[in-house]
């Protein structure tokens, strides 16, 4: 490729691209990876039969061409993930998938959807947990979809090397691996049980989808863009039954608490629900439209696609009525529910640890109440004053840590976190969400070693 004066405009342009394509934030992965992924599709582009292009040339060409945009996609998303990660979202969903078929029958299959997918660790947990759990396969049906042809191909091979497995222990393997030359095979009762399927979650057709009764999407948004998180938020509002479960990342808590979803109060499972219309008509901060991509072609360059999609094109799903379905640019939409800040047990405040005083308590509760009505910053000003007044409180300052990372800062988030275990050094939630932050930083031995403490910390409440 010929050299250029200057590719910084082009590789803005690249950047932009992604981020109306995928909804990725270049910040959340550093526009140098953005950068390095541009330049190594670009000298195998050149390799092959370009000899002469230079990197304008190869704009022009991935723009003009699906096929080379997923291409660049498949170079800048980097599968990581792994058996039974974050457990406790897993052990809350046997128990509420028992639930929810002692209220029902087994009449309608549960529905799951894992998306994003990767490379299919998350949804063979989800079959391998409900079927230990004594949910025959006919009772459930898990949908899986990824962006990435190359991870969905890694899935359905269901084959897996030791990065797939972390942790001490791993009864799992021994009930459902053999062991072969090549890593780990999965049982094929295990691999029937999941469908995958390609789909962008930032152009998801969620009327074709129908709507699920758990969804698992964790771990992906902290990548996005504000807009972007709009769009997936909205798409996965679409998808979840009105009594459904949605399972996130523990660093995306504070972001489902800004656009008003409420705390399943399930801790270390990070999982939210939808509220009821009457307690969201209290708080109008999260009622305005979320951003779709209809109308984010409205105020960039069109919104491009990749290649052709594999359509989820399973017949469609009847759900029982009363679900109120009222159509929304073609997208169901449901009104969301705030998170209660009445209930003392839940994520945002660490049950395990001393009840507070009744003045922190009260001051906690106060400031979910700013929160649910997006004041953040009155939120977070209100639980400095009490520190100012008061001796410090670990669930104040991991509170802190959370409206922070709902605000999109996350040096000050850490510094929350890492104050709330100075306090309590056993406090689950500080642990995990400060785990997670260290896993994007690069850091994944420490962010391995705070997992393991907050799982003991939980293990430790339950017992």
């Amino acid at each position: 490729m010929t050299a250029q004066h200057d590719n910084a405009p082009l590789y803005r342009r690249f950047v932009d691209l992604l981020h109306r394509t995928i909804g990725l934030d270049a910040a959340s992965l550093g526009h140098q990876s953005i950068e390095r992924a541009v330049d190594q599709r670009a000298a195998l582009w050149c390799a092959d039969g370009h000899a002469d292009a230079t990197l304008a040339d190869y704009w022009e060409a991935t723009y003009a061409s699906p096929s080379m945009l997923q291409a660049l996609v498949e170079t800048v998303v980097v599968p990581e993930t792994w058996f039974y990660r974050d457990a406790d979202a897993f052990r809350a969903l046997a128990r509420l998938a028992h639930e929810r078929l002692d209220e029902r029958g087994t009449a309608l299959p549960l529905r799951i959807l894992s998306l994003p997918c990767s490379t299919g660790e998350e949804p063979y947990t989800i079959a391998m947990t409900l079927l230990d759990a004594g949910i025959d396969a006919a009772h459930m049906r898990i949908d899986a979809m990824d962006i990435s042809e190359r991870s969905l191909a890694l899935a359905q091979r269901a084959v897996y090397s030791r990065n797939s497995f972390r942790g001490n222990a791993f009864p799992f393997r021994d009930a459902h691996f053999t062991r072969t030359e090549d890593g780990w095979r999965l049982a094929p009762r295990i691999v029937d049980a999941v469908r995958f399927s390609r789909a962008n979650l930032m152009q998801l057709d969620a009327t074709a989808l129908g709507v699920y009764d758990f969804v698992f999407c964790r771990n992906v948004l902290i990548y996005f863009a504000r807009d972007a998180q709009q769009t997936a938020l909205h798409a996965l509002n679409g998808v979840l039954a009105e009594n459904g479960t949605l399972f996130v990342g523990p660093a995306e808590t504070g972001l489902l608490m800004r656009y008003g979803m409420q705390s399943a109060k399930i801790p270390l499972a990070f999982a939210f629900h939808h509220g009821t219309l009457a307690e969201a008509q209290l708080n109008s901060w999260h009622t305005a439209p979320l951003a779709t991509a209809a109308a984010l072609a409205m105020t960039h360059l069109p919104v491009p696609t990749l290649a052709p999609l594999q359509v989820f094109s399973a017949e469609p799903f009847a759900w029982p009525d009363p679900i109120a379905r009222t159509p929304l640019s073609g997208i169901p939409q449901r009104t969301p529910k705030p998170f209660s800040a009445a209930s003392q047990s839940h994520e945002f405040m660490s049950p395990h640890i001393t009840s507070p005083t009744n003045a922190a308590r009260d001051t906690l509760q106060a400031a979910h109440a700013l929160a649910d009505a997006g004041r953040l910053t009155e939120a977070a000003n209100a639980i400095n004053v009490y520190l100012e007044q008061h001796a410090p409180h670990a669930d104040a300052f991991y509170l802190l840590g959370v409206l922070a990372d709902a605000s999109g800062d996350t040096n000050l988030a850490r510094g929350q976190y890492r104050k709330a275990l100075y306090l309590e050094p056993q406090h689950a939630e500080a642990l995990a969400h400060l785990a997670t932050l260290l896993e994007l930083e690069g850091d994944r031995n420490g962010a391995r070693l705070l997992m393991d403490r907050a799982s003991r910390a939980q293990g430790a409440q339950r017992g």
